[in-house]
């Protein structure tokens, strides 16, 4: 019996608990069984969290048979908990266990709210205990290599899925740049910096925390906050924009530089909403845009006019029908499927014709 370790947290008008989620949700389908973890982050005390979690670690000895195998999300709550009894129950229930990556958190120092010793816990002493792990791209897994995993216990995701309610992408797209995320300036820097640059083409901003009280100008369009199922079917441009950091020049900064390593989940929403992005060509997931030619890679953001003036119409309508195509497997959970097919050392999941 395959099960996952779920622990859901609801955040209505932001991504963050978007690409774990989708990972229950596929597994569900795919016939696998929860394992709870229930949590009211607001409600309970640090004390009572961790009597939850260790009753949680502790009812697994009598819920899974030898050979069972358990998908954990990396990271998550109860790290601790998750180094004491993850090898107790290998070692007397030969259980198998799948780590799903979604952030390393030494790797994206100074970007995330753990401190550094549940930071080194988590990536150093947690992470090699899993049987195989799904990391994000071949960046990281190089990344993961030469911190001292595996490389027999790798595979990689090459994307996050982006689950909707809707099965169907709307036709029309418009004109321009759409950015969609976070708009808080300390995490979106360079967008208040275009901005100000006041460009000749449309931007529409989709996301919270953005200041509103900015002389916007009249290309600038501030359209909303949605919830990331919503937001597929809402957005409206020629590109999606995937960049990070303070600067219009480079990808600077710590979140910068995580770019080399990790898949950002808006390359999924913009995928998802079958609209084609631009992406700083040294992130990791530049590669995966390039063999699939659903976007540009551009080395600064004011690259951005030129391509959105000069792109032949026929390159454009070519990247369209491509994101599209991939759009349409994201919106399936094709590539966790594929990725945990392989994990469990089985033929896969079929490619889309």
């Amino acid at each position: 019996m395959i099960y996952y370790i779920e622990l859901r947290k609801n955040a209505e008008h932001t991504a963050g608990p978007k690409a774990p989620n989708d990972i229950y949700d596929i597994s569900e389908k795919l016939g696998y069984k929860s394992l709870k973890l229930l949590i009211e982050d607001e409600k309970d005390s640090k004390l009572t969290r961790k009597f939850k979690v260790n009753k949680m670690w502790i009812s697994l000895f009598s819920k899974l048979r030898k050979g069972d195998v358990v998908i954990f999300q990396h990271p998550t709550y109860g790290i601790k908990e998750a180094i004491r009894f993850i090898p107790l129950l290998k070692k007397i229930k030969h259980i198998e266990f799948i780590s799903v990556i979604h952030d390393l958190e030494l790797l994206r120092g100074g970007v995330s709210t753990y401190d550094n010793e549940i930071a080194v816990l988590s990536d150093k002493v947690l992470l090699p205990m899993f049987d195989k792990i799904i990391c994000h791209n071949e960046s990281m897994k190089k990344y993961l290599i030469n911190e001292g995993i595996c490389e027999n216990k790798l595979v990689t995701l090459d994307i996050f899925d982006y689950l909707t309610n809707s099965s169907e992408m709307s036709e029309s797209k418009g004109m321009g740049l759409t950015i969609a995320g976070n708009l808080n300036k300390d995490k979106s820097g360079y967008l208040y910096k275009l901005i100000e640059k006041n460009p000749n083409y449309t931007i529409n901003l989709y996301g919270p925390n953005f200041d509103e009280n900015l002389d916007l100008g009249e290309n600038i369009n501030y359209l909303g906050s949605f919830s990331p199922d919503e937001l597929p079917n809402k957005l409206q441009g020629q590109f999606g924009l995937v960049w990070d950091g303070d600067s219009i020049e480079t990808c600077s900064g710590n979140t910068g530089n995580y770019l080399r390593y990790n898949n950002p989940h808006k390359t999924s929403l913009y995928l998802a909403a079958g609209i084609p992005v631009l992406i700083w060509k040294e992130a990791a997931i530049a590669k995966f845009v390039q063999k699939h030619n659903v976007g540009i890679l551009i080395d600064n953001l004011q690259e951005i006019e030129e391509v959105l003036t000069s792109t032949p119409q026929e390159k454009l309508e070519e990247m369209q029908k491509n994101a599209k195509e991939v759009g349409l497997k994201l919106r399936d959970g094709y590539y966790f499927k594929r990725a945990i097919e392989k994990c469990l050392n089985r033929e896969g999941v079929k490619e889309y014709e």
